[in-house]
């Protein structure tokens, strides 16, 4: 790979690009960006990585092995319509992050046989720790897949889904992070309210979430079984779980990864032909 176009300049492409350098997957000669009018924003990338900037599309994209989509969703109809016009060829993979929009909008602003890739990364990818789902639309096959799950990769790790599983993607890892941090929210208020120092709290927190996910990645027990391991009957934890059961709190978080799927697939319907 010599080059990869963005189309959109935001956070998330930002930690792509910081990726794609950090992992040394190509030079940041290499990594193109425009956006829809924040010079400023260019001027920043550049300054900080290196990176190309321009507003010239032909420049843009001229021999560009990838094309990134990463604009805002209400920005998408106007990129695509420009894209249309670009002559891009069977061989350039078009990757979009935008939330909801489906591969069968983007393909039929774009040639036919056009290799079209749809990504949710998280917002972990700022820090290289991002759970990214890729889906392939109509045409991009095994080795279009590759190439882009290589990309994401560098933010963190990648699976491959059907698009058809891309609403509840997400709602659980796109939307995922914003859950964690509102339960840490509410155990960072219950500290205080039993009186155990903020900082002390924080620090507390931030281990026993990464503790957490650690065991269960490296054990080959479920959430439920790893959960029981230290609810003995009787003891503290059995009286914290109790007080979650008679509130409904899995019921709740249930509650909301389905809302947040609906939302995903009712955005989508907003980009459908």
């Amino acid at each position: 790979m010599k080059k990869i176009a963005f189309v959109g300049a935001g956070a998330m492409a930002e930690a792509l690009v910081k990726g794609l350098i950090a992992a040394e997957h190509l030079p940041a000669k290499g990594i193109w960006l425009t956006n829809h009018a924040n010079d400023a924003r260019l001027q920043e990338l550049h300054a900080a990585y290196g990176v190309m900037i321009t507003r010239n599309q032909t420049d843009l994209l001229k021999d560009a092995d990838v094309i990134i989509l990463s604009m805002k969703p209400k920005d998408a109809e106007a990129a695509l319509s420009s894209l249309k016009a670009a002559n891009l060829n069977s061989k350039q993979i078009v990757v979009s992050i935008l939330a909801g929009i489906h591969t069968s909008f983007l393909e039929s602003y774009l040639p036919s046989n056009q290799p079209v890739v749809r990504a949710m990364p998280n917002t972990s990818a700022t820090i290289l720790e991002a759970a990214t789902a890729v889906a392939a639309g109509v045409h991009a096959g095994s080795e279009e897949m590759k190439v882009v799950s290589s990309l994401f990769n560098t933010v963190g790790e990648t699976v491959e889904v059907e698009e058809e599983a891309m609403d509840a993607v997400t709602a659980i890892s796109g939307s995922g992070p914003a859950y964690l941090y509102y339960m840490m929210e509410a155990l960072e208020e219950a500290s205080s309210q039993v009186r155990l120092d903020k900082s002390v709290s924080k620090q507390l927190l931030i281990q026993t979430f990464k503790g957490a996910a650690k065991m269960l990645e490296q054990s080959d027990l479920t959430p439920a079984q790893l959960r029981a391991n230290i609810t003995s009957a009787g003891g503290t934890t059995a009286a914290g779980i109790s007080v979650l059961e008679e509130q409904g709190v899995k019921a709740a978080i249930q509650a909301c990864v389905k809302a947040a799927a609906a939302r995903s697939k009712e955005m989508g319907q907003a980009f459908s032909k």
